[in-house]
């Protein structure tokens, strides 16, 4: 970019220069990340595009609620009904930032003849009746007569006659692609306003010839652009007008190359503290002239710079840098291409249609002739109203804000205090109109507060929290109440409003007192590794296996889990067919059946137990397809954090039935740490997986629930009956009668919350999941033929070379193994399917064993004395080898066991076999077949 210097200019370091560069880089980042998040939705918290909208209203303190207003005859209050509650709020006035109401799909254009502009930002739209030295009166757009004193009115200016406005606003954030999208830009008082790095881009439809005027103001110094007649491209936007602030001047400029671009000038001076700045352009993009003038008409710069190629945008980009900016006036018209003349800026004039200047007070207004009479230095002066474009009467002066400003969609603003709101209109009175305001309701845009005092959370009885449902956000307590027909017990009364409405049936939200602490830290992989350490010894790095410490006493109370999210402190007596018996100290219950259980803790999780490497828990997790007709419905973890998969028979005080491979085994319970239940109805595919219709579920399924979760860790789900005396009283379909104190609670979900905040609890992850088909089963050929095995990424590749130890002593080194057939057995010793297939296995490679194909069965993450254990029982006598810590496993996509490769002479992956049935062993022949034509197999 290139800096030119002037007299009306400071000179420029390259500090500034590599500075501005930087920004357009940053530019052009933020125009793809908008693209993105406007494809994609603005935030989370947005309502739907398909979601009617609905009115908004925020509080001071950060608060907001969607719904309507109620009649209220107080002014200084607010009456607000929401749809998720039975009875409207009372919110006072000076703790509402603003009421923000939908916006119609084809905003309406304004009607009158005139449009006056008056004190504390008044603006209306209408026809002048008549108009003498004591009051002004108009038929105002939408309001109806209305009489004005004459000295408040700043200026007025033809509407209706040319029809040449195309756009005024802002409108809030209506129209403008914002980015960052999330957070970055607001509607402030109706304005649009941000104080974070960021742009606004709106295509407004500018014409060739445009008269533009805009109001920005800002809190501190600074640093923004505003570039007119702007396109989508990069190019548009590198040659448009554009406004920047350079050190302690705003500045106009256009760069169209580096060859040809216009000295910037000064337009304004900018200070470090509160400012604005509010200006006028007159702009002709074909012959490239660009004028800028004071609100008052003070010429103030002036550029003429045309393309070779003129061409027209109609997009205006306001960029913010650093600091804040406010943008709050922006009226595009089309301009008759007149050039506008030299004015007295500080004293009142009426301007003519053709130009031509006449200054002095308008007195009166001529009704009859149709004339206006302006009282100047030499006398009177007639002024035919059809030849009127605009007159400046009086220039703003320091007086009192109004406390309210309302505004609709087609720009009309009224500032003043709220009287009431009654027979479907909002009554204000102003210091600019006399007598009261009566504005409908229909079309209304907003109502801004202006004068603000954000409410304290009030000292009671009951603590003070935050409400979050959808739309809603509240800070408040919770009030005695009793359910009713249509209404919960949860009776709320927010921060600032005087009065409290219950909480409809069936609404879904939570209330926050206290936001649980972030999740420990996870435990480093490595240091996960089952039984393993890592040792320095001269400058290498040696891996051994660590001794196994003795289990410690657990601290902390064992616990019941069920499906919804309840935690219960409890022992467990007992598990049977029908489910498990418990004592718990919350509750006189001492029962639950299975398939509402989750999981139950034995005895706290042991400092010793080693973790779970993600691997070995997908595996876990994933059925094989020859158990899909009797799936396990348990996992049982040891204290020393070895699994087990199976069906558990029964429970007592001293041991654990569990049926695994339709053999009973009894484990010492002192052995058992926790007990997961694996639901059948979570192997479901999500694309089979229906919503339950709300009509067939029982009563405290549909509505009602609430799940108070409390500071120890305890999680009760339960219909409310009451809440009195800082107590919630309910009733548990487990537990029975359940009573929580709000002060020991640190949340409070409601309906359907509870599920969604169950579905993120560790346990509730823990779903069996099916292991994918072969693509030959998919297919309906239950043989494969023979391309059975091929489907695998790894078929045709190089097999990852590793090294392990073996069972019986020594390494396995697969890159030894060069010239020889390799078969890969994944296995673990709880894996059912695994030990049906590996006889299989076994048989298909010992008829090639005079080939010399290696039969070599890889164990997934356990210990040797376990898996010489099985093997014993099983009379298998196999080349071990032992993947302790899974990352041979990761490395051949094991992610779901038995899986058996084979690995050809060249070292190149020939077939990989998932899940084992019938077939297996042929399988396995005939892929050895084909690499051994001539060979006959052993039988």
């Amino acid at each position: 970019m290139r800096i030119v210097i002037n007299s009306r200019s400071r000179r420029h370091t390259p500090c500034a220069v590599i500075s501005l560069a930087a920004t357009a880089g940053r530019i052009l980042l933020l125009l793809v990340t908008s693209g993105v998040c406007l494809r994609n939705g603005a935030r989370a918290a947005d309502a739907p595009a398909t979601a009617p909208a609905r009115a908004v209203l925020h509080l001071a303190n950060d608060g907001f609620v969607t719904g309507e207003l109620r009649e209220n005859v107080q002014g200084s209050a607010i009456r607000w009904q929401s749809s998720a509650f039975t009875t409207p709020f009372e919110f006072a006035l000076n703790g509402i930032s603003a009421v923000h109401f939908p916006a119609p799909e084809k905003l309406p254009r304004p009607t009158g003849d005139w449009c006056f502009e008056l004190d504390q930002g008044t603006v209306l739209f209408g026809s002048l009746v008549a108009w003498n030295n004591d009051d002004l009166e108009i038929d105002a757009s939408r309001i109806g007569r209305v009489h004005i004193k004459p000295s408040s009115v700043r200026r007025f200016f033809r509407s209706r006659d040319s029809g040449d406005v195309v756009y005024l606003g802002p409108s809030g954030l209506s129209g403008w692609q914002l980015s960052p999208a999330s957070k970055a830009w607001r509607e402030d008082f109706g304005h649009l306003a941000t104080d974070q790095e960021g742009f606004a881009h709106g295509n407004f439809g500018l014409p060739p010839r445009a008269a533009i005027e805009f109001e920005i103001s800002w809190k501190k110094k600074p640093d923004f652009v505003l570039a007119l007649a702007v396109g989508d491209d990069e190019k548009s936007r590198a040659e448009a007008f554009r406004f920047e602030v350079w050190f302690d001047n705003l500045v106009i400029q256009r760069d169209l190359s580096t060859e040809n671009l216009a000295d910037p000038e000064s337009v304004q001076t900018i200070s470090s503290g509160p400012g604005r700045a509010h200006l006028q352009v007159f702009l002709d993009q074909n012959l490239g002239r660009c004028l800028v003038f004071s609100a008052s008409g003070a010429k103030l710069a002036e550029i003429n710079l045309a393309p070779a190629k003129p061409q027209v945008y109609g997009g205006v980009r306001l960029e913010n840098v650093r600091g804040d900016i406010r943008l709050e006036r922006l009226r595009i018209a089309r301009w008759t291409g007149d050039l506008p003349r030299e004015v007295k800026a500080d004293q009142p004039r009426v301007h003519r249609a053709d130009g031509a200047i006449d200054y002095g007070l308008i007195s009166r207004f001529d009704a009859a002739a149709g004339e206006f009479v302006l009282h100047g230095e030499s006398g009177d002066v007639r002024v035919p109203a059809s030849r009127v474009d605009s007159a400046f009467l009086s220039f703003p002066t320091e007086n009192q804000s109004p406390g309210v400003r309302v505004g609709y969609h087609d720009g009309i603003h009224v500032g003043g205090e709220l009287a009431k709101v009654a027979e479907g209109a909002v009554w204000m009175t102003s210091s600019a109109v006399k007598g009261p305001l009566r504005l409908p309701l229909d079309d209304l845009r907003s109502i801004i507060v202006l004068r603000q005092e954000p409410p304290a959370d009030a000292d009671g009885a009951e603590p003070v929290g935050t409400l979050e449902l959808e739309g809603v956000r509240l800070r408040g307590r919770l009030e005695d109440g009793r359910e009713e027909a249509g209404a919960s017990c949860l009776v709320w009364h927010p921060v600032g409003s005087a009065a409290a409405s219950p909480l409809r049936s069936g609404i879904s939200g939570r209330i926050v007192y206290r936001e649980p602490p972030p999740p420990p830290k996870p435990v480093p992989q490595q240091a996960q590794a089952q039984g393993r350490v890592r040792l320095m010894i001269n400058g290498a790095v040696v891996e051994q296996q660590a001794a196994r410490r003795p289990v410690q006493k657990s601290s902390g109370q064992p616990s019941l889990y069920l499906r919804t999210g309840d935690t219960i402190p409890c022992e467990v007596t007992k598990i049977d067919e029908t489910g498990v018996t418990f004592k718990t100290a919350i509750s006189d219950s001492g029962f639950v059946a299975h398939d509402k259980i989750k999981a139950v803790e034995l005895v706290r999780d042991p400092n010793n137990a080693p973790g779970l490497t993600a691997s070995k828990r997908n595996r876990l997790l994933t059925l094989p397809r020859m158990q899909r007709d009797s799936p396990p419905t348990h996992l049982i973890r040891s204290r020393y954090g070895d699994y087990l998969r199976g069906r558990i028979v029964g429970m007592d005080e001293n041991n654990l039935q569990v049926e695994v491979r339709l053999e009973t085994k009894t484990i010492p319970r002192e052995r058992v740490a926790r007990i997961i239940w694996l639901h059948a109805e979570d192997l479901m595919a999500e694309n089979d997986k229906e919503e339950p219709d709300a009509a067939e579920q029982p009563a405290d399924l549909r509505d009602g629930r609430v799940q108070a979760l409390r500071s120890d860790g305890i999680r009760l789900t339960f219909v409310p009956e009451k809440f009195a005396e800082g107590t919630l009283l309910g009733h548990s379909e487990v537990l029975g009668p359940c009573r929580v104190a709000i002060k020991q609670a640190d949340q409070l979900l409601i309906g359907s919350a509870i599920e969604q905040a169950a579905a993120q609890l560790a346990y509730q992850k823990w779903k069996m999941q099916n292991a994918i088909n072969p693509k030959y089963v998919q297919a309906g050929d239950s043989a494969g033929g023979e391309n059975a095995g091929t489907e695998s990424a790894l078929v045709g590749q190089p097999a990852p070379l590793f090294e392990l130890d073996l069972l019986q002593g020594g390494r396995f080194k697969l890159a030894d193994m060069k010239g020889k057939v390799v078969v890969l057995d994944f296995w673990a010793t709880w894996c059912g399917p695994c030990l049906a297939a590996m006889p299989q296995v076994d048989r298909a490679a010992r008829a090639f064993a005079d080939q010399g194909v290696q039969l070599v069965a890889v164990n997934l993450e356990e210990a040797p004395k376990q898996v010489k254990s099985m093997l014993e029982r099983h009379k298998l006598e196999l080349t071990v080898a032992l993947d302790r810590d899974g990352i041979v496993a990761g490395k051949y996509q094991a992610n779901a066991i038995p899986q058996t490769v084979i690995i050809d002479k060249e070292g190149v992956v020939s077939r990989v076999f998932i899940g084992g049935d019938a077939q297996l062993e042929d399988q396995i022949r005939d892929a050895l077949k084909g690499l051994f034509p001539d060979a006959k197999p052993a039988e």
